[in-house]
C-alpha cells in the first residue's frame, strides 16, 4: 500500500506500515529507509516498541505541510490505543510529548489531536491525565487558556474518575498553578496551590502560599488560609507572624513587623496599600452605622485628610465595606464591613446585635397588635364606645 493512501481500515501491521511510509514520504526519503527500519523493528523481538517510536517520529506531521497530516495523527491515535497494555502508557505519553514539545505553528492541530486522544481514552483511564495536561499545555501555547477556565472547576471530579494516585493528583494541581500563574491568573493559581497543600502539608509550599496571598492584589480572605493544616503548622515562623499581622494587626503593627523582617517584604508599597484598606475595613466594622470623621480615618491610616475620600472609594471598590461619604460634614457612615477574623468577640457582638433586633421587633409587633385591636373595635361600630361608657358608669 502506498504512502499516499494510508487512511483505510486495515490490520495493525498494515497501519504501522502505512504510517511509516507516510513519515518516509514527509522526510523526503527516496529509499523509504525509515519505513524499512520500522518494519524490521516490528518483526523483531522488540516489536512492541514500534508504537512509541511512531509516536515520537510523528513530530514530522507538525513540521511539514501536507493535507493528510490530521488523518495520519488520528490513525496514530487509533493505533496507539490498540497497542498492548504493557506499552500503551509509554506510547500515549510519548505522543503527548510530541504534540506539546515540537515547535510548530500548528497549534490548532495540536489541540484537536489531544482532544481526540482524551475523548478516545476510556473515562476511567489514568492516561486521560496525560492527555488533559497536554491539552492545557497546547492551549497555553496558543494563548487561549482562558477558554478552559470554566472547565477547571471539574478537575477534582475528573481526577477521581481517572483513578490517578495522590502523587499524580498533586502534580496536576502544581502544574495548573504554575500555568495559571504564568498566564497572570494569580487568584485561580493560588486555589490550585491550596489544593496541592491539602494533599501534602509541605511547609515550604505553605510559606510560599502565605507570601503569594499577601502580595496578591485584591486578596483579603486571609482567615480562609487558617483552615489548612499546612498553614497551621507554620506557627512560630515569620511567615505565620506576617499572616497574623494581616489578619489581626493594623498599619502600625505591620510597620513594626516590616522594620524587623525586611528580607520577607517583597513589595512594601503594595503591602502598605493593602494594610491601609484592611485597617479602614476594621475601623468600619467597629463603627457600623456611626459617623466616622475624616480626621479619625486620616489618623488611623496615617494619611492626609485630603486623601480620605480616595481611600474610602478604594475600600468600597475592593468590596470590603459599603459606606456613604458626606463631603459637606467630612464624615463617612459605614453600612456594612467585613470582619477580617470572625472569632468569639465577633460572635459576641453578633449576639448582642441580634438581641437588640429581637427586642425592637417585639416592640414593633406589640405596636402592630395594638393597632389591629383598635382597628377591629372601630369596625364593630359602637361596641368600643359601649365598653368605654360601661367603664365610665362603673366609676
Amino acid at each position: 500500500m502506498s504512502a499516499d493512501n494510508i487512511f483505510v481500515q486495515s490490520s495493525t501491521e498494515e497501519q504501522i506500515k502505512d504510517l511509516s511510509l507516510y513519515i518516509s514520504k514527509l522526510r523526503g526519503e527516496d529509499n523509504e529507509s525509515y519505513a524499512q527500519q520500522i518494519d524490521s523493528l516490528y518483526k523483531s523481538d522488540k516489536k512492541d516498541t514500534v508504537y512509541a517510536e511512531l509516536a515520537k517520529d510523528a513530530s514530522v506531521f507538525l513540521t511539514e505541510n501536507d493535507k493528510e497530516v490530521e488523518g495520519a495523527f488520528n490513525l496514530l491515535v487509533v493505533l496507539i490505543l490498540g497497542a498492548p497494555e504493557a506499552v500503551r502508557s509509554n506510547a500515549v505519553t510519548t505522543l503527548v510529548d510530541t504534540l506539546t514539545k515540537t515547535e510548530s505553528n500548528k497549534i490548532g492541530l495540536k489541540q484537536k489531536i489531544l482532544l481526540n486522544l482524551y475523548n478516545a481514552l476510556p473515562g476511567n483511564s489514568p492516561l486521560r491525565y496525560n492527555a488533559f495536561v497536554g491539552l492545557i499545555e497546547a492551549t497555553a501555547q496558543a494563548d487561549e487558556l482562558e477558554s478552559l477556565y470554566g472547565q477547571l472547576e471539574y478537575v477534582d471530579a475528573w481526577s477521581k474518575q481517572w483513578g490517578i494516585d495522590e502523587q499524580t493528583q498533586r502534580n496536576l494541581y502544581k502544574y495548573l498553578s504554575q500555568v495559571l500563574s504564568k498566564a497572570g491568573e494569580e487568584k485561580l493559581a493560588l486555589e490550585f496551590s491550596l489544593k496541592e497543600l491539602k494533599t501534602c502539608d509541605e511547609k515550604e509550599l505553605a510559606k510560599e502560599i502565605v507570601l503569594r496571598a499577601i502580595a496578591m492584589e485584591n486578596y483579603f480572605a486571609f482567615e480562609d488560609l487558617l483552615q489548612y493544616k499546612g498553614i497551621q503548622q507554620l506557627k512560630g515562623t515569620e511567615e505565620y507572624e506576617l499572616l497574623d499581622v494581616f489578619l489581626n494587626g493594623n498599619l502600625a503593627t505591620y510597620q513594626s513587623f516590616a522594620q524587623t523582617h525586611a528580607s520577607l517584604i517583597k513589595d512594601a508599597d503594595r503591602n502598605l496599600y493593602k494594610m491601609r484598606l484592611l485597617s479602614l475595613a476594621s475601623l468600619g466594622s467597629e463603627n457600623l452605622s456611626r459617623e466616622l470623621s475624616y480626621a479619625d480615618i486620616a489618623s488611623n491610616l496615617q494619611i492626609e485628610q485630603d486623601d480620605v475620600e480616595m481611600w474610602v472609594i478604594d475600600v468600597i471598590r475592593a468590596g470590603l465595606v459599603e459606606a456613604k461619604l458626606d463631603q459637606l460634614n467630612k464624615t463617612v457612615i459605614v453600612h456594612r464591613s467585613i470582619y477580617r477574623v470572625f472569632g468569639p468577640e465577633q460572635w459576641k457582638k453578633l449576639s448582642t446585635a441580634l438581641s437588640a433586633w429581637k427586642e425592637n421587633l417585639n416592640e414593633i409587633l406589640a405596636v402592630v397588635g395594638n393597632a389591629k385591636l383598635t382597628a377591629g373595635g372601630a369596625l364593630q361600630g359602637g361596641a368600643s364606645t359601649a365598653v368605654i361608657v360601661e367603664g365610665e358608669a362603673a366609676k
